[in-house]
């Protein structure tokens, strides 16, 4: 050990010797490390921990032989560069104890009475099975809202969202606009190629999507071959312009399923929140209207010939016949 670290070694016993009935009464393992690294106090908490006697600890003397920090800065190391307090959540880590462990991390730098850092005390909380629990808990909360095939939101999910949409749409005065694309003659892909080249089909059209949506944007599977998008703060012009991208994306793509080619074009309607709506309509009120009158678009593009892009307000309304 350097005659520098023996110096600065010496305050910090001073504090241990200061602070360590406080320390006692720490449930989560600590160490106290000096400023070379070594750990020159720890409690039970710890051996259990790292996994090593606590003669073992006191002859290897180093934290990072200890534990072992993963895709993160040594707590150690950061404490004494900058003399400020230090908090990481799920830090990936390794132990004799623990191949594979999570560990929320604090760390704050001691001082001498002259003010010098002379080491950090570190707290490691061993929060690997909350982590594990909670990663379950996402990937079945997920599960619950996506399509599994497509993995894009799934019907029920993708009402929830435009129904937020919309809320904040009305409060703040912002545009929202819904798509609702259907794949052209879908049937006759699962009747020539089988059902694993329509859910082929499916799976790339999906991908296409996600490609062009903004981070604001959402999308589901509607049922069978349909989806549904929610176009946050875009007017009906802006509603168009995505349709089109997204309708020649499609056109464009090579789908190759068993070495054949299959044709694959879209059909697309768009509807968007009128002004006139704001005071006349609850949400969810404007949300059947809204998806209604995208259906309607839609609808209309296919019987003009598939493979484009109508808007709800281009659509002539029908005309009585009494």
């Amino acid at each position: 050990m350097s005659q520098t670290a023996i110096k600065a070694l010496r305050p910090l016993e001073e504090w241990i010797t200061e602070f360590g009935p406080i320390l006692e009464v720490f449930l989560d393992p600590f160490c106290v490390v000096d400023i070379g690294g070594n750990v020159v106090d720890f409690n039970i908490a710890f051996t259990e921990l790292v996994g090593e006697s606590h003669r073992h600890i006191r002859k290897t003397r180093l934290l990072t032989q200890l534990v072992k920090f993963h895709g993160t800065t040594n707590p150690f190391i950061e404490v004494v560069s900058t003399g400020r307090a230090l908090r990481i959540d799920a830090v990936s880590a390794s132990s004799k104890a623990h191949s594979d462990a999570k560990l929320d991390i604090g760390a704050v730098p001691i001082l001498s009475k002259g003010g010098l850092i002379i080491g950090a005390l570190i707290t490691l909380r061993n929060v690997t099975a909350d982590h594990n629990l909670l990663q379950k808990y996402g990937d079945t909360k997920k599960e619950s809202i996506t399509d599994g095939l497509t993995g894009l939101f799934n019907k029920i999910h993708m009402e929830e969202e435009i129904n937020k949409a919309l809320k904040l749409s009305l409060r703040e005065k912002k545009p929202v606009s819904i798509v609702m694309a259907d794949i052209d003659f879908f049937k006759k892909v699962n009747d020539a190629h089988g059902h694993q080249a329509g859910d082929y089909v499916l799976q790339l059209v999906a991908t296409t999507l996600k490609n062009l949506m903004r981070e604001t944007d959402r999308a589901g599977r509607f049922g069978g071959e349909e989806f549904i998008i929610l176009l946050n703060n875009c007017p009906e012009k802006g509603a168009a312009i995505f349709c089109e991208r997204f309708r020649h994306a499609v056109e464009s793509t090579l789908f190759i399923f068993e070495g054949k080619r299959i044709p694959v074009t879209l059909s697309q309607g768009t509807s968007s929140i009128l002004r006139d709506w704001e005071d006349s309509l609850d949400v969810s009120t404007l949300l059947k209207e809204l998806v209604h009158q995208a259906d309607s678009a839609l609808y209309k593009a296919k019987i003009n010939g598939r493979n484009r892009v109508v808007q709800f307000t281009s659509v002539e309304p029908t005309k009585s016949t009494t």
